[in-house]
C-alpha cells in the first residue's frame, strides 16, 4: 500500500480507502468527485462473484485425495 501511495500521490492524489473517499465526496459534493467513485462499490461485488463462480466450478468439481498416515 505504501508503494501505491508513493507512486500515485503526485499523479492522481491517491485515494484507495473507500471510507475516506466516500466522506470526501459527500463533503466536497461536486460532480467530478463522484466520477470514479463507482469502482469502490462495483469492484468488490465483481470480485466476490468471480470467486464464488470459481469456487463452484473449479474447487467443488476437483476431488481431493486425503493422505492417510
Amino acid at each position: 500500500m505504501f508503494l501505491v501511495h508513493l507512486a500515485t500521490i503526485p499523479i492522481i492524489g491517491t485515494g484507495i480507502n473507500p471510507d475516506r473517499n466516500l466522506g470526501a465526496a459527500i463533503i466536497y459534493n461536486k460532480d467530478h468527485a463522484w466520477d470514479d467513485h463507482w469502482i469502490f462499490w462495483v469492484g468488490p461485488f465483481i470480485g466476490a462473484a468471480l470467486v464464488a463462480i470459481y469456487h463452484q466450478i473449479i474447487i467443488r468439481t476437483c476431488p481431493f485425495k486425503t493422505i492417510r498416515g
